[in-house]
């Protein structure tokens, strides 16, 4: 049986490369080369099989060569799946006056939602792990977006939510009608439920899992903010919040412990905080959390899972590596690492193909 997973990728007009191709003959894949030669911007193609601008959330503008914008960009992923060859092409151009990506899945059209049903996708880098830590919104995103690997259901209830965010703050600000507010605040409170019960059974079964498996990589706590709480007790409680909201015409704001949005889990290590550990701790402790969450989610959907690290030795080591690859090994991950060529692996890592970007 041919393994599940990504065998070749080829760029046009992207970021650096005006055109580049390259086979992935192994399930974990290490570019090395000197700084600036596009490693990262690999990295970055790899991570739009997730919905979303990529790990590097740049507009779509930034991401096609400055001598190509009329022409726009583009990707072609092929993959395997289920003993069946596979092609998918992103488009990237600026048509009705306004960039966008255009999906096509073996030459038919699909929606960016479509690749949570086929792929999940982690990546990692330096950059991230200071977001994760000192960013709240980014910590939330991350976690939200986990989630939706869980249920995707959760992806148009979020999205659904946002937007009648939105709309409500413009009743107050332009016509403060508390009577359209109200009719949209029914509305949040049937999506609140959703997207709550969604999260707490997550809560529960990743829960189960944790005690159930053996992390070896880095042991972490951790806790649940919806833990406190019973679903009716949250909902009923968002309730008093958007009521108070709309009476007040907006003047009130609404609790964040009782925003669904930023109701999500956060991670220690033996009581201490993560912006209290050094550089190297909380690496290996965000790192190791995404490793369980993916053998977690692969377990219930069994989709394409790939894991994406940015200059791997930054606070790593060769040991270190060898253990991320042999966990993601061990759950059929396939991983891809950066580095720069100052660093040589002297022994041999099974499986792992070394490809040097110039």
């Amino acid at each position: 049986m041919v393994a599940s997973r990504l065998t070749g990728i080829k760029l046009f007009n992207y970021r650096n490369f005006k055109k580049k191709d390259l086979v992935f003959c192994k399930s974990h894949t290490l570019l090395t080369g000197k700084n600036a030669v596009g490693k990262t911007n690999i990295l970055e193609a790899i991570s739009f099989l997730s919905p979303g601008n990529g790990f590097k959330k740049d507009n779509v503008s930034n991401i096609i060569q400055s001598k190509s914008l009329e022409k726009g960009a583009g990707l072609e992923i092929s993959f395997n799946e289920n003993n069946f060859k596979q092609k998918l092409n992103i488009n990237f151009n600026y048509l009705d006056s306004s960039w966008s990506k255009l999906y096509l899945l073996n030459d038919k059209k699909i929606s960016q939602n479509h690749l949570m049903s086929l792929f999940q996708i982690f990546w990692f880098s330096e950059l991230d792990k200071v977001f994760f830590i000192k960013d709240k919104q980014y910590h939330r995103n991350a976690c939200n977006r986990i989630i939706c690997y869980f249920d995707f259901s959760l992806i148009k209830a979020l999205s659904h939510f946002k937007k009648l965010r939105r709309e409500k703050r413009d009743i107050f600000n332009k016509t403060r009608d508390t009577v359209w507010a109200k009719s949209i605040d029914i509305q949040l409170l049937a999506l609140a439920k959703t997207i709550i019960e969604i999260k707490y059974q997550f809560m529960i079964d990743f829960n189960n899992f944790i005690l159930k498996s053996e992390n070896f990589f880095f042991k972490y706590d951790l806790k649940f903010e919806l833990s406190e709480y019973t679903v009716h007790d949250f909902i009923r409680n968002f309730e008093l919040e958007i009521h108070k909201e709309t009476n007040s015409l907006g003047a009130y704001s609404i609790n964040s412990v009782f925003d669904p949005l930023k109701s999500v889990f956060t991670i220690s290590h033996q009581g201490t905080s993560l912006d209290q550990l050094s550089s190297a701790q909380s690496k290996l402790l965000i790192l190791s959390f995404f490793l369980d969450v993916a053998t977690f989610l692969k377990q219930k959907k069994n989709l394409i899972t790939i894991f994406l690290i940015d200059e791997i030795f930054d606070n790593f080591d060769i040991i270190n590596l060898q253990k991320v690859i042999k966990y993601c090994a061990d759950n059929k991950f396939q991983s891809f690492f950066s580095a720069t060529d100052n660093f040589t692996i002297k022994d041999e890592i099974k499986n792992l193909d070394i490809v040097n970007i110039i």
